[in-house]
């Protein structure tokens, strides 16, 4: 079977890999969706990952299962790419992505493979079955949905707050109109994309902003909010540069939100006196686990959040380093779907 591995560069190739066979418990998925997430494009990361199969925005169905699986074939499902183990100290806290087994599962041989082994503690304990009314390419958006369903929740965003989200992108977008789903006051967006800034008006931003070389994103985002500034402030790109101007843009006692990794190395010289006096909380969120996963499948099947007219390009397999191509280049693109017949 077809499969898009990483490669030593930060690029993609498309192999040929041996299929998935299913043991007990597991189920051998057909890959219907796969989006190309932002992690995957960035080179360091890529690097990183050379040799393995990438992908895990994914959704499909069920073409066999292994002895006492729990699901049947034909069945549609979105597996997320790890799963915790529901029993260690970590999961009793709900810090599922500090369970070892969660960091030590994964889709096999990965998401960009026209047929996909999810084993079985994936597929007991976060795997969502995709409802009826629910298209693939929307079943592939639970997995990005369900991280930004997280990061709200770590920011403490309540009804009436403000929200400002730098970087507008696909998760970026769902960040504004997961926002508006939960009911903050005034949402605003911040990128240096035009077409990603218009995309945001689409999805309910009352304001966008373009930090361009030059301006103060801080300074703007003041302007916008009489001077407070944002109670909730996003950062999508994991740089130090746009993280120090998104700190300038948090109200007091506000909340800037680490949403994206950076490279090991990446230091951020935070100013120690303005986030002390001025009391901004500095809050990271990794990934998601199975109530997030539940949270973000109910805002997609519901309609609360819209997903589907956020795909802007689709690529069949073969044609893979020419989708993530386009991916790289963010004036007129935003969710690019690898899809499969």
């Amino acid at each position: 079977m077809k499969a898009v591995r990483a490669t030593s560069t930060g690029a993609v190739e498309v192999v040929d890999v041996p299929e998935p066979t299913a043991g007990p418990g597991d189920a051998v998925m057909r890959t219907r969706a796969a989006g190309i997430c932002g992690s995957d494009l960035l080179d360091w990361y890529v690097r990183g990952k050379a040799g393995s199969v990438l992908g895990h925005e994914v959704s499909g169905e069920v073409a066999s299962g292994g002895e006492g699986a729990p699901v049947r074939a034909g069945e549609r499902i979105a597996p997320h790419h790890h799963a915790p183990c529901l029993a260690c100290d970590a999961c009793r806290a709900g810090r599922y992505v500090h369970c070892a087994e969660w960091r030590a599962s994964r889709l096999d041989p990965g998401g960009f493979a026209e047929l996909v082994r999810v084993p079985a503690g994936n597929l007991a304990r976060d795997t969502a079955r995709v409802p009826d009314g629910v298209s693939h390419e929307a079943a592939a958006f639970v997995e990005p949905l369900a991280t930004v369903v997280k990061a709200l929740r770590r920011s403490g965003l309540g009804r009436g707050d403000s929200f400002l989200c730098v970087g507008l992108g696909p998760a970026g977008q769902l960040a504004i109109r997961l926002a508006r789903s939960r009911g903050a006051g005034r949402v605003a967006g911040a990128d240096p994309v035009a077409s990603r800034r218009a995309a945001a008006q689409d999805s309910g931003a009352d304001a966008v902003l373009d930090p361009s070389p030059g301006d103060r994103l801080g300074r703007a985002a003041r302007d916008l909010t009489g001077g407070r500034g944002f109670d909730v402030v996003l950062v999508g790109p994991g740089k130090r540069e746009v993280v120090r101007d998104a700190f300038d843009a948090v109200a007091d006692g506000g909340t800037l939100l680490l949403f994206t990794m950076a490279p090991r190395g990446e230091e951020w010289p935070a100013p120690l006196h303005d986030l002390y006096f001025r009391e901004v909380s500095v809050v990271p969120s990794y990934s998601c686990g199975p109530d997030d996963t539940a949270e973000a499948l109910e805002e997609i099947a519901s309609g609360r959040v819209r997903v589907g007219d956020l795909v802007s390009h689709r690529f069949p397999i073969a044609r893979a380093a020419e989708a993530f191509a386009r991916a790289r280049n963010p004036e007129g693109a935003m969710k690019v779907m690898i899809v499969f017949e």
